[in-house]
C-alpha cells in the first residue's frame, strides 16, 4: 500500500505543476480515478474484494455482503441506484481515504427516491448529511477495517 500512497502523492505533485503553468485551469483528478482509487484503497484497508469491472450497483464484496464505493474529493458523493451496503470515502491528497458513511444502503438512497432525478443520472447526497446519518448505524452493520 506504501507503494500506492506514494504514486498518488506523485499525482497530486504533477497536478500542481500543471496548475502552476496553467493558472486558469484547474486540473483536479476526478470521476473514474477518483472512483478506481478509492476501490482499491478501500480493497486494501476494509479487506474488500473487487467484482469484475462492470458489476451493477456493486464494486466489492466482503463475506457475501455487496458493496457500493462512493469517493469524493468534494463535498458530496453521486448515487444513481440502491445497493447493498454503501461505503462513502473522502481522498485526500496524501492518499489515505476519511470514512464518512459505512452501513446500509437502503438509508441513504431513501434520501433521494422519489425525487425528480437530476439531468446527469445521479443524485448528490453532502458529506455532513452522511457523516450524520453515520451515527444511527449500529457497529454490526459497518464493514471494520482490516487495516490501517
Amino acid at each position: 500500500m506504501d507503494a500506492t500512497r506514494k504514486l498518488i502523492t506523485e499525482l497530486y505533485s504533477i497536478v500542481r505543476k500543471l496548475e502552476e503553468l496553467h493558472p486558469h485551469r484547474n486540473f483536479t483528478p476526478d470521476g473514474i480515478l477518483v472512483g478506481s482509487i478509492g476501490e482499491v484503497l478501500a480493497e486494501y484497508h476494509y479487506g474488500l474484494s473487487p467484482l469484475p469491472p462492470g458489476t451493477p450497483k456493486h464494486d466489492c464484496s466482503r463475506d457475501g455482503l455487496l458493496i457500493q464505493v462512493k469517493t469524493t474529493q468534494g463535498a458530496s458523493i453521486q448515487i444513481g441506484e440502491p445497493c447493498d451496503h454503501l461505503l462513502a470515502l473522502k481522498l485526500s491528497k496524501a492518499g489515505t481515504i476519511e470514512e464518512f458513511y459505512n452501513g446500509p444502503g437502503g438509508p441513504v438512497w431513501d434520501l433521494v427516491k422519489g425525487k425528480p432525478l437530476p439531468k446527469n443520472g445521479l443524485y448528490a447526497i453532502r458529506l455532513p448529511k452522511l457523516r450524520k446519518m453515520m451515527t444511527d448505524v449500529a457497529q454490526e452493520d459497518q464493514i471494520a477495517r482490516a487495516r490501517d
